[in-house]
């Protein structure tokens, strides 16, 4: 459809967060390797939000998942390959972060929220910006099946919820405080997420404001970079509503604080934003 949506009817863009690892930056250089980490076999405390609420173990079989997000790179390989259009390029626009001016009340998300002819996955913020110089960000402003027909062409899906939660995890066994998962026991920040005020300023004490490149906070335990922060990820599912994990940049201490691989926010499966992108996972050989 070609019909802008009502902004109240699709910004239901109440940001979350969740993931860990301390600062890759060395020198300035982020960890842009790709590859698979290889998830063993294992129970997961899904929904685990710290003390008093401790989460439903559940079994989850071996399987492997992309070392960071899927990246502009990347996807410009599958686009390149299969010759696939997005759902934004097809539609001509998409959800766009415009950050206000000042202070406002944070009541009502499209204050900051804007639909932006010509977004798409080569234009996030719209027709006038680009990509080039980014091929190490994530790719951002692609739906559900935009991110389905990648993980298809790369032997793949998306990853369930409890897969998520277990690469997310790591090798978790007790309760953690729920701030830890983004920020460290003196409070400096292990993921990419929105230091200061939100919407309106930014500090960029974790070294980023906006997207950063993948791989630039520590891996967790199984070798996965930016569980938390940076951008939401899509999961597989079959309900007629999706759903993202992981936070993204704009979560922040005074809008949202969910920096917990609990977290989770229900997103329209056909539309994009400029705060959201996926990885894959993959089987493994049980023989």
């Amino acid at each position: 459809m070609n019909v802008l949506r009502p902004l109240a009817a699709v910004l239901a863009l109440l940001l979350v967060g969740a993931g860990g690892g301390e600062p890759a930056t060395a020198g300035g250089r982020c960890d842009l390797r790709d590859g698979r980490a290889a998830i063993p076999a294992g129970s997961v405390l899904l929904g685990e939000d710290g003390a008093g609420r401790p989460g439903r173990r559940i079994a989850v079989p071996a399987f492997a998942i992309d070392r960071h997000e899927v990246t502009n790179r990347q996807f410009a390989a599958f686009v390149a390959a299969t010759g696939y259009r997005t759902e934004a390029e097809r539609e001509g626009s998409s959800a766009v972060f415009v950050q206000p001016t000042g202070r406002v009340g944070l009541d009502n998300a499209a204050r900051w929220w804007r639909f932006v002819e010509g977004a798409d996955w080569r234009h996030p913020q719209g027709a006038a910006s680009s990509i080039a110089g980014r091929d190490d960000e994530p790719v951002v402003q692609v739906t559900r099946a935009d991110a389905e027909a990648y993980a298809r062409w790369a032997g793949g899906t998306l990853p369930s919820e409890a897969q998520w939660e277990r690469a997310a995890r790591g090798t978790q066994s007790q309760p953690v405080e729920p701030t830890r998962w983004a920020f460290d026991a003196e409070d400096r920040a292990r993921a990419n997420v929105w230091e200061g005020v939100f919407p309106a300023v930014d500090t960029g004490e974790d070294g980023f404001k906006g997207i950063a490149p993948v791989g630039c906070f520590g891996a967790n335990d199984f070798g996965v970079h930016d569980m938390v922060g940076n951008v939401w990820e899509w999961t597989a599912g079959d309900d007629a509503v999706g759903l993202v994990k992981g936070g993204s940049f704009l979560c922040a201490m005074n809008y949202c604080a969910n920096f917990r691989p609990a977290a989770f926010q229900a997103q329209e499966r056909d539309l994009g934003t400029s705060h959201i992108g996926f990885r894959v996972t993959y089987a493994v050989d049980r023989r």
